[in-house]
Order: structure tokens, then sequence, then C-alpha cells
């Protein structure tokens, strides 16, 4: 079977992201995003906690619409959650990367608000190490409960090839 006779995992439809405030996290990535939640609201119960693994859940959450994606913002009533913290290193650990057009402005965005970028931003060059994608400039920092979220402005083979 080749890989373009299975539809289905071209397309990315949301990230979840679980956080310990819902409202303090919606203010959050409405700030970084400059896009208003579309919905809040509230699942849980018997079948759902079934779906992930659990005897019983309660999730408060907020739905976002980026253009290209949709986030789910999701704050866990029952079970009570536990507070996980990952490295960009660690394995399964994972990140969101928000693409933009101008570093610059994307870092001044994030002064706007008050965001400290985890480190010094980069612009890929030849002792980087990579064979292609020089010009790509990326940093990296965190929302309110330690998410690690990433911004790009893409290069060659960073690109998309939809855009």
């Amino acid at each position: 079977m080749s890989a373009n006779t299975i539809k289905g995992f071209t397309r990315a439809n949301h990230v979840g992201i679980t956080v310990s405030n819902l409202e303090r996290s919606i203010a959050f990535y409405e700030a970084l995003t400059g896009t208003k939640v579309s919905n809040i609201d509230e699942i849980g119960g018997p079948r759902m906690a079934k779906t992930q693994g659990l005897a019983d859940t309660r999730i408060r959450y907020a739905n976002l619409h980026l253009d290209n994606l949709n986030m789910d913002i999701l704050e866990y009533v029952i079970p009570k959650p536990e507070q996980a913290s990952y490295q960009n290193n660690q394995i399964s650990a994972m990140h969101l990367c928000f693409e933009v057009d101008d570093m610059d402005a994307a870092l001044q965005r994030l002064k706007e608000i008050n965001i400290e970028p985890e480190g010094e931003p980069i612009v890929f060059q030849e002792e980087d190490g990579l064979r292609a994608g020089f010009g790509t400039a990326v940093a990296y920092f965190r929302d309110p409960d330690g998410t690690n979220l990433e911004i790009i402005a893409p290069q060659g083979p960073f690109k998309r090839k939809n855009r």
C-alpha cells in the first residue's frame, strides 16, 4: 500500500495544551496570537474518560482558531493534574511552533506582552551544521505553565508546502 493510499494523516486539526488555569492561559494565548477564543465549554464523564484511558474526567476548555491550526486549551478538573516539565531535548517532549514572516516584529510582540525568549534567537547559518535552510530564524519561549513554544521565520526546507 503506497503512502498516498491512506488519507487523513496529511493535515493537522489541532494541538491540545493542558494548562493549570484556563482564564490565565486564554489571556496569554489571545495576547500572543491576537486572536480571540471562539468557544469556552466543559466536557467530561465516563465516555470521554475512556477515550483517554482514565476512569473519570472533567475538562474545562477553550478553542482558539489560528489560520492553519486550531488550539484546544485544556484545564483538567478531574482527575487533578500534575505539573510536568519538559526540556526540548527530553524524549516525548513536544513544542508548538508559530510561523512568522518577520522575526524582529515577532520578538517585539513578545516583548510587548512581557515574554522573554529562552535564549538568544538565531538565524541558521552554515556553522550550525545544516545543508539547507540558511536564513531561517528561530526563538524559543514558554507559556505561563512552562509549555515549550517556538517562533520561526522559515526558509528553504522549513517552509510549508501549502503556504
